[in-house]
């Protein structure tokens, strides 16, 4: 592909024979929400990274449709389950992504990394329990409407972190075939 212009984009740019690209675009060119062009090229904190900015900004049209919902269904108690809601999506799902890239970070074996992120999983659960039974007899808040929500919030983040998971390049490896008698 060694000299070959890119019909589609404006800017002159051109390939070189290793893959890189030259002209005035570089890797500017490429949007958030599409795959790397090599595979192996996508390490685990931009994989983290594309989670959580995709996240989001899942979470920003959650944060103001539901505000309006709220506040259509109970006035200032539902703006205030909305923001309790968010606040518990927030912290229970958008830090799966930050504990994974931590992690990865500090080159644990196998089995630290997977105590550490349990141990992760355990204080997120914790802490939204203590949210939940915090906001069960709350006088201020719609406690229905923000379950409802946090519902909806969940499974908006689940939708992003599909997405991105669905999105990204990971490669395919199939292990060594051994020989029955080679044992």
């Amino acid at each position: 592909m060694s000299d070959e212009t890119n019909l589609t984009d404006k800017t002159a740019h051109t390939e070189t024979t290793d893959g890189t690209a030259s002209g005035s675009e570089g890797t500017k060119g490429r949007g958030l929400f599409h795959k790397p062009p090599r595979v192996g090229e996508e390490t685990v904190w931009q994989l983290m990274y594309r989670a959580i900015y995709q996240s989001l900004l899942f979470i920003g049209v959650f944060a103001v449709v539901s505000a309006i919902a709220g506040y259509m269904f109970s006035g200032l108690h539902g703006i205030w389950s909305a923001v309790m809601a968010l606040v518990a999506v927030i912290l229970f799902c958008l830090s799966n992504p930050v504990l994974v890239s931590v992690l990865s970070r500090l080159h644990l074996r196998p089995a630290a990394y997977l105590t550490w992120f349990l141990l992760g999983w355990m204080i997120k659960v914790g802490i939204v329990v203590a949210v939940l039974l915090g906001i069960k007899d709350a006088q201020w808040l719609d406690p229905k409407l923000c379950a409802v929500f946090l519902l909806i919030g969940a499974a908006i983040v689940l939708a992003a972190e599909i997405h991105t998971a669905a999105t990204s390049r990971v490669p395919y490896v199939d292990p060594p075939k051994r020989d029955r008698f080679e044992d």
